[in-house]
């Protein structure tokens, strides 16, 4: 029999839930926070269902101040947010005592360092996820009963948003201008894995049908790495495009997801920056976990296969004669579409 062993991401996940178990079980000093450090060494979509625990609490303790550490090139997407007094881009800016460490996710050495600068309160992501293995919340959800313990008799809501600057205003702005659009739908065709994106001839009917029946301006988001593939849809188009993608910021990206009209893409950073503004939006999802990254706005329409095999590793595909991102039909995009517009 062959022996399955947990992988480094699994373990950390324990340590995680062992560490708060055995030494951060109780609130301490609630009234005495004064510097609050959040790890979220994560990806773009992670940090956006889970900037809301930011501003809850900066509202339950108006006094302290933010630190956060994240991936670099996700800095640009958080660095306008008013209740984040700090941002570090490298997990070496742990390097001392702080009165609370939210971890949403770290890594070995930021755990290790728990015990170097041993915080007076700590919480982590991976407890409350153990806590509902088997029955995973949406990650908003998850991420706000992180910090549950240190609001105080705060009940106020607080969901995901996201701010930019008046400098990308103008950058988008201008953008709009230089190009004369003024009615447009954001396509982002591109995925982290291959497993998670729609056929890219069928993003071109989706993007002929939004141009024919909307007269709707096409804009394709994306980074340079999505440009080739970019490509390949706008070669089965005969109408003029346009590219959002090198040479933009996140931020600017969430200004122009502000003034769009709709946007359909597959399960993806982007696609989470969208939905926080209420965008009309299709979402496709694939071999990622039903309902947890779903869009939470009202305008959103998921179209998700949720197959025996799912959720997988989102590599090896089992069907690969028929993966679950193939079984979403253009027709139900289309109609998908209508519904969100009108």
């Amino acid at each position: 029999m062959r022996i399955k062993w947990p992988t480094n991401e699994q373990l950390l996940f324990m340590a995680n839930v062992l560490v708060d178990k055995l030494l951060f079980r109780k609130v301490k000093q609630f009234d005495d926070i004064k510097e609050i450090l959040v790890i979220k060494w994560d990806e773009i979509g992670d940090m956006v269902v889970a900037v809301q625990v930011f501003e809850s609490l900066k509202l339950a303790h108006p006094k302290a101040k933010i630190h956060l550490i994240c991936k670099p090139f996700v800095k640009s997407l958080v660095e306008n947010d008013p209740h984040i007094d700090f941002i570090q881009t490298t997990i070496d800016a742990y390097n001392r005592t702080f009165d609370l460490v939210v971890e949403l996710r770290g890594t070995w050495k930021s755990l290790l360092k728990t015990f170097k600068y041993f915080p007076k309160n700590r919480c982590s992501r991976a407890s409350i996820r153990y806590k509902n293995k088997g029955n995973q919340l949406h990650e908003i959800d998850t991420n706000s009963l992180v910090i549950q313990p240190f609001l105080g008799q705060m009940d106020k809501i607080i969901l995901p948003h996201l701010y930019f600057s008046d400098s990308d205003v103008l950058v988008v702005d201008d953008f709009l201008q230089k190009n004369s659009i003024h009615k447009f739908a954001i396509i982002h065709a591109g995925a982290r894995k291959r497993l998670r994106q729609w056929p890219l001839e069928r993003f071109a009917l989706a993007a002929q049908y939004l141009y024919e029946r909307y007269q709707y301006a096409i804009v394709f988001a994306g980074t340079e790495e999505d440009e080739a593939d970019i490509k390949q849809i706008t070669n089965h188009l005969h109408f003029e495009t346009f590219l959002f993608t090198r040479g933009f910021s996140l931020s600017q990206f969430s200004c122009l997801c502000s003034k769009a009209h709709v946007y359909l893409g597959n399960e993806s950073g982007p696609l989470q920056i969208a939905s926080t503004f209420g965008l009309p939006t299709v979402a496709l999802f694939g071999p990622g976990v039903k309902d947890v990254f779903y869009p939470q706005n009202k305008k959103a329409k998921v179209l998700h296969y949720v197959l025996d095999c799912n959720p997988c590793d989102q590599v090896h595909c089992v069907l690969p004669d028929n993966p679950c991102m193939n079984r979403i039909q253009i027709e139900e995009v289309l109609e998908a579409l209508d519904n969100v517009i009108l």
